[in-house]
């Protein structure tokens, strides 16, 4: 009995403690909170996409006899908030508790003064001009006329933007017209930008595409040197190599042992 009164005490002082808060800056508070969840944030999510083997439906090329291939070329993709969406309070927390995910504040995402339509329009026009510089390296390597590129060459990936699919679109066209089967049975993924000289440049989201290329059942990963100090995970199972050009990035998978260390952390390992 005594037990029970010292409880019903406890809890009145409790309650008398609680009632004396001021009740403005408790609502104040309660209502800055509920805002944070239900108005729209100036924030982005970043997450792992997908990845797609180029070789099957997303190269074509004509004129030209073409070679089929034992292995998988992925290209992969970053899935980000669009510029056109809102990102509330509840998304962000449920990003976070995902932890494969990053969020960003919008402007890092997009440049805060294009409209949302300009950002599309110019991510198409990128991934546009990777398409053709991949194409025109492909064939500088193999010592086709550069001419030749755009008159055979065609290469489709719907509902994807950006540069950075470039070295995997120059591998592409190299693995279909080259005899030699320079992905012996692998699954490669890559990302890299590309220009017209086969020089590969750095992409955003590497680590984001690491986790796609792990999902998607890749062995080896090529990406740009640029990128080496933004790799912080490497998925178990996964052989990275870090790549200059489309010349080295072939022959790294002619020859692995070739690969040249770029990465700090690869001259440790």
């Amino acid at each position: 009995m005594k037990a029970l009164r010292r409880t019903f005490s406890s809890i009145s002082v409790l309650m008398m403690r609680f009632s004396r808060l001021p009740r403005v800056p408790l609502f104040i508070v309660g209502l800055l909170i509920t805002l944070s969840l239900i108005l729209p944030l100036q924030f982005a999510v970043i997450s792992p996409g997908q990845g797609r083997d180029v070789l099957t439906s997303v190269i074509t090329i004509k004129g030209a006899p073409t070679y089929k291939s034992s292995g998988k070329l992925l290209v992969l993709t970053v899935l980000a908030t669009s510029p056109s969406s809102s990102l509330f309070g509840l998304d962000v927390i449920y990003s976070w508790i995902r932890g494969e995910t990053i969020v960003l504040p919008r402007s890092v995402v997009y440049p805060p003064n294009q409209s949302a339509k300009d950002i599309e329009k110019e991510s198409t026009a990128d991934m546009k001009n990777s398409q053709d510089a991949a194409a025109l390296a492909a064939f500088s390597f193999l010592g086709f006329e550069s001419n030749q590129s755009k008159i055979t060459t065609s290469i489709n990936l719907a509902d994807t933007g950006g540069p950075s699919g470039g070295l995997v679109f120059a591998l592409g066209v190299v693995e279909k017209l080259t005899s030699e089967d320079i992905l012996a049975g692998r699954i490669v993924a890559g990302t890299g930008t590309i220009d017209p000289m086969g020089n590969v440049g750095a992409i955003g989201g590497i680590n984001e595409k690491l986790i796609s290329a792990d999902r998607a059942g890749a062995s080896v990963f090529l990406f740009p040197v640029q990128n080496c100090a933004s790799v912080h995970h490497i998925p178990q199972g996964l052989k990275l190599y870090s790549v200059a050009t489309l010349t080295e990035a072939v022959a790294v998978l002619k020859n692995p042992a070739s690969a040249k260390p770029h990465c700090t952390w690869q001259q440790i390992r």
